[in-house]
């Protein structure tokens, strides 16, 4: 789902702009999440024991999709520190290693303009499902 979230986020600015219907699998905001965990609260057809499965199902997919996402290694996110002080270690056991003197701390500041386009990205993602979630809503029943 990690891989596939760009292009899915894109597929659904495409089914928005050209007012086609939203996949059922379609990423979503928290707005739309919240619609289909309501969704699911209020489906009558349901037993109580499978509205709450499809409730906590839907938290824990949530809960999920979001820890991934921080850590993929890039700066904004908690991976981006993770590999940064990875490369801190690599360097400075390197250095112990061939003799030489320890290299000192990593300069993260140099990765800023990274994070600024990841922020970027991050920032139109949200944007982009808020607006779908708000205009062309994902309806399960």
């Amino acid at each position: 789902a990690l891989v596939s979230f760009p292009v899915r986020t894109w597929n659904v600015a495409v089914d928005l702009v050209t007012g086609q219907p939203r996949d059922v699998n379609s990423p979503l905001s928290i707005i739309g999440a919240s619609r289909v965990a309501g969704e699911i609260s209020t489906a009558e057809d349901l037993s109580v024991g499978s509205r709450a499965a499809s409730y906590f199902s839907l938290l824990a997919a949530v809960n999920l999709f979001v820890a991934i996402l921080n850590l993929v290694p890039l700066l904004p996110l908690d991976g981006g520190h993770v590999a940064g002080a990875i490369w801190e270690w690599l360097r400075r056991q390197a250095a112990r290693l061939t003799g030489r003197a320890d290299p000192g701390a990593v300069d993260t500041a140099k990765g800023l303009p990274l994070t600024y386009l990841v922020g970027g990205f991050l920032l139109l993602v949200g944007i982009v499902l808020i607006a779908a979630d708000l205009i062309s809503p994902i309806r399960l029943f």
